[in-house]
């Protein structure tokens, strides 16, 4: 099930094309996946992917650049999600499902707020600016000297803990997938590599009910 964020003046196109009226959330909602991309209208206003069934976080290890010694840093994997690009406005939407694969993200907005407590009371994640971006959102943070590590060389350099190209870093790495109570709309930057099949190949995970 997927929440929309529907105007009252749009509700009857919204229920036109299939979606049900929640009295509990008092939003209107898609009942199947299969459905989401007639409602990109509605989608794209929140966020660019919807992140179906579960979520996986994964647990690397690398050393910080100011105090060189080792942290633990977190990113995010998507496995089930529709990833959308286009024009609303236009009606020039594309609506791409992904699956089996587990792809690789750096931060995600929103965070749902389970996992957000968990992530925060088991890691040295928090609220803090960037220079580089200009911008405040959650970062992983050295445990040892505080210090911010910065998404691009987590996300983006070869050794990254989370550039995965050998079956050594899948094994090195922490893997816990998160059941969702419902399915979600984030805004999230994915990598995707052929090598990301290694991921379930040679990972292993752990069952993490929030």
């Amino acid at each position: 099930m997927l929440l929309l964020n529907v105007p009252y003046s749009e509700k009857d196109k919204a229920k036109a094309l299939g979606a049900r009226w929640n009295p509990e959330y008092k939003r209107w909602y898609v009942q199947k996946k299969e459905d989401y991309p007639k409602f990109a209208k509605w989608i794209i206003e929140q966020g660019s992917i919807v992140v179906c069934d579960a979520i996986y976080v994964l647990e690397g290890k690398q050393k910080c650049f100011k105090c060189g010694k080792e942290t633990r840093v977190i990113g995010f994997g998507l496995e089930n999600f529709y990833e959308f690009e286009g024009d609303p406005f236009y009606d020039d939407m594309n609506a791409t499902y992904w699956d089996d694969v587990i792809r690789i993200a750096g931060p995600i907005d929103p965070i749902p707020e389970n996992i957000l407590s968990y992530l925060q009371k088991n890691y040295n994640y928090k609220d803090r600016y960037s220079s580089t971006t200009g911008e405040s959102h959650i970062n992983n943070c050295c445990e040892n000297c505080d210090v911010l590590q910065g998404d691009y060389f987590l996300f983006s350099e070869v050794n990254s803990p989370f550039f995965i190209d050998s079956v050594e870093k899948v094994e090195n790495l922490k893997i816990y997938k998160i059941p969702l109570e419902m399915d979600i709309i984030i805004s999230a930057s994915v990598t995707y590599s052929s090598n990301d099949e290694m991921i379930k190949r040679y990972g292993k995970y752990k069952l993490l009910n929030l």
